[in-house]
């Protein structure tokens, strides 16, 4: 994961808040970080920590989906409330042409 970010084992443990040779440890002796360290890692490269802890990929979200769910952590409550609105909003549109045009088809 690094060497396909060009990212150093400093700047990683910079970004996590550990020493590097922690991460060196980690890339070399298949040292394993503590969970709370994981889910810092999860997050920084934004991948599903069960992807990052087991090697396996969920399937539940697509990048997409990822991405949306990293930029709503980022904002503040009323901003996620807005957000939600809108996505509601477009939901009820959708269905309303979906609806739409079932009838103009039968």
């Amino acid at each position: 994961m690094l060497a396909e970010r060009k990212m150093s084992q400093k700047a990683l443990a910079d970004a996590v808040g550990v020493k590097p040779q922690s991460v060196f440890e980690w890339k070399t002796k298949g040292n394993i970080p503590r969970a709370d360290t994981a889910i810092k890692i999860a997050e920084y490269f934004n991948v599903p920590i069960k992807w990052l802890v087991l090697g396996v990929e969920d399937a539940a979200f697509t990048q997409d989906e990822r991405d949306l769910l990293a930029v709503y952590r980022q904002l503040d409550q009323r901003d996620k409330d807005d957000l939600l609105g809108i996505a509601d909003m477009k939901l009820e549109n959708s269905k309303k042409g979906d609806i739409l045009s079932n009838t103009a088809n039968a």
